[in-house]
């Protein structure tokens, strides 16, 4: 299956979508407005190629969220599912993606890609969280990007690669049997965050590195409800 949205919010919001993906403003929260994917359909599903396009007009600003976690699951088609966001944020804007946590199960594959470019003034909170598995499942393969420009030139480059059924990936150089990895990026203008760091307490490591510019990217690896405190702590007040 391929389908393809588009959002623009610039005072006002406007959006195309294909099914299974849909589009629901819900509301503004602190000056900002808030809109939901809705994923109309199980999966992804291996071979599914899903794609999203967002622009964020001058001095607006957007929370985008899903209303449920993303299950990739094998699919009758052989491949990776995809899975793409790319996002323009113009003068003095502000993008939020904070999305629903995405889930590995057992045989599926996904590959996501996050690409943003901010312009000056612009900045963006990017948040993820891969858990491996459903519960008692060791979980798939996920091959995630994640890049921001920043007035033309790159801010960040991030690649995340898990596979539950791979041992060098899941030892203790890698997720150390932890399920869920935790990601937040915070770049762009007026950025503040964590310091720099890194820490380890039950059920949870972490490590927060300034960037060769505005923004600070925080990564945890552990137990789910460890990861989700970590990164809403990190991400408030944004």
């Amino acid at each position: 299956m391929r389908a393809r949205a588009e959002l623009t919010v610039d005072g006002a919001v406007r959006w195309r979508s294909d099914p299974p993906l849909a589009l629901r403003p819900t509301g503004t929260s602190d000056g900002s407005q808030r809109v939901h994917l809705v994923q109309a359909a199980g999966g992804p599903l291996g071979g599914d190629d899903l794609g999203l396009a967002v622009r964020v007009g001058p001095g607006a600003r957007l929370e985008l969220r899903t209303v449920a976690a993303t299950v990739a699951q094998p699919g009758s088609r052989p491949g990776p599912a995809h899975w793409t966001l790319e996002a323009e944020v113009a003068d003095g804007a502000h993008l939020g993606w904070c999305p629903e946590p995405t889930v590995i199960c057992d045989g599926a594959e996904l590959r996501s890609t996050v690409a943003v470019v901010l312009r000056p003034g612009a900045r963006a909170l990017l948040r993820e969280e891969v858990v491996l598995g459903r519960a008692g499942q060791r979980g798939g393969r996920f091959h995630g990007e994640l890049t921001v420009e920043l007035e033309g030139v790159p801010l960040l480059a991030h690649t995340l690669l898990l596979d539950g059924a791979d041992p060098a990936l899941t030892g203790p150089a890698g997720t150390g049997a932890a399920r869920a990895v935790g990601t937040l990026a915070m770049v762009g203008e007026g950025v503040c965050g964590p310091p720099e760091g890194a820490g380890e307490e039950p059920g949870l490591r972490w490590a927060c590195s300034a960037l060769d510019g505005p923004g600070r990217l925080l990564l945890a690896i552990g137990d789910s409800a460890s990861v989700v405190a970590l990164l809403d702590r990190a991400g408030r007040g944004q």
